[in-house]
């Protein structure tokens, strides 16, 4: 009966091991499973992360492609910028991208760029809707300092539904980069550099009339240089204007200087009769009474290499009323435009390395960009915003995304 109890009891612990021997494999084989499975999610999350940033590499690089086209003037509406299964460095992903145009009811050119990430079995793509941008995309725009004295209004015009509000803005983030004083009034939005403090940036914000909002940019605004055409940069200077003159066609001079040379009292006019380009390589001078007179036909580009000067009595008459028929590019050693004459001024200005300076009531109808930006006293500034429609053969354009989308 002892010998019997014994059997029995050893058969249960046998039992019993070959059950905890089973549990264990049960656990072992579920743990590994969970291991394989996270493993596989891991493979699966890492290779689709990897294809999306493939695909944002081929995004980046197609945006370069495109912008290093629009700034060289090689861009080519029937061949635009594409890619097929083209390899990451040092990675086993790829990416492919193509870039469409058409064209919306209304006219305007629209941009299409679909691309593409692959990493192994995965793929993501991303879609975007892309714009050109000019460099007058704001009514006011300063690397540095906006100084508006009281009095000033800055508004729009030839504003459309669907525009987005007028804007004046700086890259700067310092304590009273803009300050607008009792009395001036902004209407539109005004946009301080990317994370700075509205409330720090603009001073007297309070005492001024703003009717949009006021905050931060999200990128740093573009501000690209500015290169003479071969067309002018080769082409023999004919030497200094000092008296009137009538140009018609693409030309080439050491400075303007209209002072009344060896007569004070002497008025001179420069008359634009045509679509002219000019190339100034030292500065431009408007002395007292003196002229410089776009006829309402004509248009007017100048590359200017020193400083604008317009002194009182002195005018730039643009008869056109149009600011897009005189546009003033300020290169790299243009330092200054001053102004301190009354009276109206059309046209639009880019210089940013110059401080720009408005003395005595000028009105401007247009737009400028500058290192700085001061309105002496109360006048009016009205902002063309048909200065934001731009084509890829204009100066300074670049490519921007609009719309995004993934799948």
């Amino acid at each position: 009966m002892q010998k019997s109890l014994q059997t029995k009891r050893g058969g249960f612990a046998l039992a019993l091991v070959l059950f905890a021997v089973v549990l264990l494999l049960v656990i072992g084989v579920g743990v590994l499973n969970l291991g394989m499975h996270g493993r596989a999610f891991s493979v699966r999350t890492s290779s689709e992360l990897v294809a999306r940033s493939a695909a944002d590499a081929g995004l980046t690089k197609a945006l370069l492609e495109m912008n290093q086209q629009l700034e060289a003037k090689t861009w080519n509406d029937n061949s635009l910028p594409s890619a097929t299964d083209e390899m990451l460095p040092n990675c086993d992903s790829s990416f492919s991208y193509n870039v469409v145009k058409t064209t919306t009811p209304d006219g305007n050119d629209l941009y299409t760029l679909e691309c593409t990430g692959n990493s192994s079995r995965f793929n993501k793509t991303v879609n975007c809707t892309l714009e050109l941008k000019g460099i007058f995309e704001y009514a006011i725009f300063a690397l540095g300092d906006i100084t508006l004295k009281n009095g000033t209004m800055i508004t729009a015009y030839n504003q459309g539904a669907d525009d987005t509000p007028m804007q004046v803005g700086t890259d700067s983030t310092e304590d009273g980069a803009i300050t607008a004083k009792l009395g001036v009034t902004i209407e539109g939005d005004i946009v301080v550099g990317v994370d700075g403090d509205p409330d720090t940036v603009i001073d007297n914000a309070t005492e001024a009339t703003i009717t949009g909002q006021i905050y931060p940019s999200l990128v740093k605004n573009k501000t690209p240089n500015i290169n003479v055409p071969n067309s002018l940069l080769n082409m023999a200077s004919s030497g200094v204007i000092t008296n009137s003159i009538t140009i018609n066609t693409m030309t080439k001079y050491d400075s303007v200087f209209l002072t009344g040379v060896g007569d004070p009292n002497k008025t001179d006019i420069i008359t634009i009769d045509g679509n002219v380009k000019i190339y100034v390589l030292g500065d431009l001078r408007l002395g007292n009474n003196d002229e410089l007179k776009i006829l309402a036909d004509a248009s007017l580009t100048i590359y200017l290499g020193g400083n604008l000067y317009i002194d009182n009595g002195g005018a730039v008459n643009n008869l056109t009323m149009d600011p897009r028929q005189l546009k003033i590019y300020g290169l790299d050693t243009c330092t200054l435009i001053d102004f301190k004459n009354s009276g109206t001024f059309y046209g639009a200005i880019y210089a940013p390395n110059a401080d720009i300076r408005l003395h005595n009531g000028v009105t401007v109808y247009g737009a400028m960009v500058g290192k700085s930006f001061t309105q002496d006293v109360n006048a009016n500034f009205y902002y063309d915003m048909s200065l934001r429609e731009v084509a890829a053969s204009d100066i300074g354009v670049h490519m921007v995304i609009k719309r995004w989308s993934e799948q």
